[in-house]
């Protein structure tokens, strides 16, 4: 299923858009009322990445334990992908091309 850029900038803008109500949940703690929490930026990316997906694809299956299920995989790819963006690459690091000409034998 392709998706044009107008429905993609709307499902990007309706994250954006819970991201704040998010956050303003988070910084009503009443342990801390003078310093607000910093909202862990790993479940901030996850949040946006699930609203991202149930925006894209609005389905009657995706109740909250199929999210919960979900986001567990979103999770261990933003966490896959970190650790791989993790290693620096210089210009000269390319894959390895070993490539030779199969020739049949002569009989």
């Amino acid at each position: 299923m392709s998706i044009s850029r107008r429905g993609f900038a709307k499902s990007v803008a309706a994250a954006a858009v819970g991201l704040p109500v998010a956050a303003v949940a988070l910084a009503d703690d009443p342990k801390s009322p003078t310093e607000a929490p910093k909202p862990d930026p790993l479940r901030v990316e996850m949040a946006a990445w699930l609203e991202s997906i149930r925006v894209r694809y609005p389905d009657p299956r995706l109740t909250p334990e199929v999210l919960t299920l979900i986001a567990g995989d979103v999770l261990g790819d933003i966490m896959h992908c970190r650790r791989v963006s993790s290693f620096p690459l210089k210009n000269s690091d390319a894959p390895a091309f070993a490539m030779t000409v199969w020739r049949s034998p002569k009989s």
